[in-house]
């Protein structure tokens, strides 16, 4: 939901093989060492080290066996003796993504469960796209005093009613780069947002609606992990036709079937009688006086029964989650700055426009909202950080 920055111009990856874990898989991570390596990621000197880690191919030459740090630098291309290399792997070890064993000299270097889990390629867990979104963010690391002087409040007008359906059509049709730039991070960080949902009965639910799907990977991770689930994304982007042909052929390359639908949430009407619905990634962005609406029309699709939730940067009210929290808004703040001051908006459509500061969502004051829309037994409950769930249940 946040704003865009320069898409990369690297070719783009296509969908051949599934790479979505199963629901075993997702269910068996260890969430004590998930929450170690997302403090890594979300601190600006660890995520540096771990991003020369990915950028040298340090982590994928060490996937099949440990190597004698000579035979590291060779396999790398590394002249002998590399300070940089020798570096990056002494601080990998001290940060725990790394194994030496035996005396410096001839030491084997090999990677720890940490570091296999989350940064190799063949990992059905692994992070990378998570690691590669937030990499993005170090260049503005050093703005966020600037940040805290100069941001105004945010104008996030796509993101409540009342703009024009060409004038939507227009701003996100000018996301198109954006939103393609990251699909690696939505598609590897899918399977956070199903450990959050797993903690309000998901795969008791007979037909989801995940609304502002982005790339569809959460709808198809839910279909692969809950068969019998109907699972449907809805997203304006899927109105693209070059976007929704590759979130269809992620769905294909799953073995899913998922219905992608074009449609602007706040101008179209939702699928109706659907068991739950689900804003991810979403509400981070939505403006206070935005936030009825969306939660309007989930009440009105939702069937008696049904569930509205919520996983995303919200503040749970346990401090040792809402810590992690912070540091993320203040790395969109610090980001904002650094790139308006870098390439100041042109474009009427530039998303920069909207860009600001708007105070992070609480969980109790969402369940506040949620009720005076008329969900019932509301919840707020810290997931795997940085997310939340919040929802409730319409009667």
């Amino acid at each position: 939901m946040r704003g865009a920055g320069r898409a990369p111009t690297r070719p783009r990856p296509r969908y051949t093989d599934p790479v979505l874990p199963t629901l075993m898989e997702v269910e068996g991570v260890d969430a004590g060492a998930l929450r170690r390596f997302v403090e890594f990621v979300l601190n600006p000197l660890s995520l540096a080290i771990v991003a020369r880690g990915i950028d040298d191919g340090i982590f994928e030459a060490l996937a099949a066996a440990p190597l004698g740090l000579a035979e590291l630098a060779a396999e790398l291309g590394a002249e002998p003796g590399s300070v940089g290399l020798e570096m990056t792997v002494e601080l990998g070890r001290d940060l725990g993504l790394l194994a030496l064993d035996g005396a410096r000299d001839s030491a084997r270097v090999g990677l720890s469960d940490l570091s296999r889990r989350f940064l190799t390629r063949g990992s059905p867990l692994r992070l990378l796209g998570l690691v590669d979104h937030y990499r993005r963010y170090l260049p503005a690391a050093a703005s966020l005093p600037e940040a805290l002087r100069l941001t105004p409040r945010a104008k996030r007008t796509m993101w409540r009613p009342g703009a024009e359906r060409e004038e939507h059509r227009a701003y996100f049709a000018a996301r198109q780069a954006y939103n393609e730039s990251r699909r690696d991070y939505f598609r590897d960080t899918a399977y956070l947002l199903l450990r959050g949902h797993l903690r309000h009965g998901l795969g008791e639910r007979r037909r989801l609606c995940d609304v502002g799907a982005g790339p569809g990977a959460f709808a198809c991770l839910v279909k692969k992990c809950f068969p019998a689930i109907e699972a449907i994304a809805v997203d304006v982007s899927f109105g693209f036709d070059a976007y929704r042909e590759r979130s269809e052929a992620m769905a294909a390359a799953e073995g899913v079937d998922v219905a992608f639908v074009g449609a602007n949430a706040l101008l179209d009407p939702l699928p109706e009688g659907v068991d739950v619905i689900t804003l991810n990634r979403l509400i981070s962005g939505v403006p206070r006086d935005g936030a009825d609406a969306w939660i309007e029309r989930a009440f009105a699709a939702l069937a008696p029964g049904g569930v509205l939730a919520m996983v995303d940067m919200v503040m749970s009210g346990d401090p040792e989650h809402d810590h992690l929290v912070a540091l993320v808004v203040a790395q969109w703040m610090a980001k904002d700055r650094y790139l308006i001051a870098r390439e100041p908006p042109t474009d009427p459509n530039d998303d920069k426009h909207q860009w600001g500061w708007s105070p992070p969502w609480r969980g109790e004051e969402l369940e506040a909202r949620l009720r005076a829309h008329g969900f019932v037994d509301t919840f707020t409950r810290a997931a795997d950080p940085p997310f939340t769930l919040v929802g409730g249940i319409r009667p």
